[in-house]
């Protein structure tokens, strides 16, 4: 009989998410920041500029963590995606 054939990872795991969702909102801040400043009195900069810091934090925490992001193939064994369910 054949074996079963590993899944792909299509690099929907927690921490791909997450660091897509930072890279959005990085991509963002300075539109948000150009067309908020024509009110001239803007107390919203260090709100967008928290979002902001506060999604790349959040994606440095998310399992595994640190900045790099899960690869199935990778030789370092912490650096493997999460799983939620099973194949």
């Amino acid at each position: 009989m054949a074996e079963k054939k590993k899944s792909y990872h299509q690099g929907h795991d927690i921490k791909s998410l997450v660091i897509n969702l930072a890279t959005i909102l990085l991509f963002f801040l300075p539109f948000a920041l150009y067309y908020d400043i024509k009110e001239q009195q803007s107390e919203n900069v260090t709100l967008y500029c928290g979002v902001v810091v506060g999604g790349l934090l959040l994606s440095l925490i998310v399992p595994p963590v640190g900045w790099m992001r899960p690869h199935p193939y990778t030789d370092m064994e912490g650096n493997v995606p999460l799983k939620f369910r099973r194949d």
